[in-house]
């Protein structure tokens, strides 16, 4: 359940798109909604009138779709660092953002600065990807029926479960668990090396326990769950089972990593943000404290 969901705007039509999404979330979960605007390179407030005159008619705009609380608040400095702040100050639960916008207000893509919060955030982080040129609808945030969760049979790789649960359960999805094995087949010499059939067999009905007993646990919760163990690049074989399989949304965690080189998720988290058709719900793990 969310309490308080921010969305960063930067004066564009791209980066409303991220309002439908967050709106019905908002009103499913009984949220405060917070607005923001930054006004990077200046520290005074005399100078960001623009700004406030936005934030101020968009929340006009919002009053015939939104009956909850509404804050709207114009920061002013390093777009990424003033977000961050401000969604750990005021203890959101969930930060919505489209994947890049364009606007006079902004002086930089908010690509740019999507890409320092990941990295910055702790809490979960959902990125929409706005539409090239039809503006965002507000009475129409879409579905979120079918959630897909890869995972790399690591322990920080399960740490996006509990907030992907948590979204899916405002609209009852199901979710498809997914683990890639990829095969690496060094070359030494003149020779080529690479996994048996029997190596490959052994991996999959690994990854295929892995997935299961965590399926378990979340039927048990009451939840619809599928599982799936594919062979593959991880990137590519994430998004083509997404565009096959009719998903909603990919809930990932953006660095986790197994031991086993053959299971990697965080390096390609990259790539499934550029590649994804679908909004896409991030979380950065807590860093590992170095013991000395």
């Amino acid at each position: 359940m969310y309490h308080t969901i921010l969305i960063p705007l930067d004066g564009s039509p791209f980066s409303e798109h991220a309002l439908p999404l967050a709106l019905c979330a908002a009103q499913l979960s009984h949220a405060e909604l917070h607005l923001v605007c930054v006004s990077e390179g200046t520290q005074h407030p005399s100078t960001t009138t623009h700004e406030h005159d936005y934030l101020a008619g968009f929340a006009d705009r919002l009053a015939t779709s939104w009956y909850g609380p509404l804050h709207t608040t114009v920061l002013t400095g390093s777009a990424s660092e003033a977000i961050a702040a401000y969604a750990e100050a005021h203890q959101c639960d969930l930060v919505v953002l489209t994947t890049h916008g364009r606007g006079a207000l902004s002086r930089a893509w908010l690509g740019s600065v999507a890409d320092r919060l990941i990295r910055q955030l702790p809490m979960p982080m959902l990125l929409v990807r706005p539409h090239e040129t039809d503006p965002a609808d507000l009475n129409n945030p879409g579905s979120i029926n079918h959630i897909l969760i890869p995972l790399d049979g690591s322990a920080e790789s399960k740490g996006i479960l509990a907030h992907a649960i948590a979204l899916g359960r405002l609209t009852d999805a199901r979710y498809s668990l997914l683990q890639t094995i990829e095969i690496f087949i060094p070359t030494y010499g003149i020779g080529i090396y690479g996994p048996t059939d029997g190596d490959i067999d052994i991996w999959s009905k690994e990854a295929q326990q892995y997935l299961d007993l965590i399926a378990v646990g979340m039927r048990a919760e009451g939840l619809k769950v599928q599982t799936m163990v594919s062979i593959g690049p991880p990137a590519m074989t994430i998004l083509n089972y997404a565009h096959d399989n009719d998903v909603d949304l990919i809930a990932i965690e953006t660095h986790a990593r197994s031991g086993a080189e053959r299971l990697v998720l965080g390096s390609v988290a990259d790539k499934i943000v550029r590649g994804a058709g679908v909004p896409i719900l991030l979380h950065r793990p807590k860093p590992t404290p170095i013991v000395v």
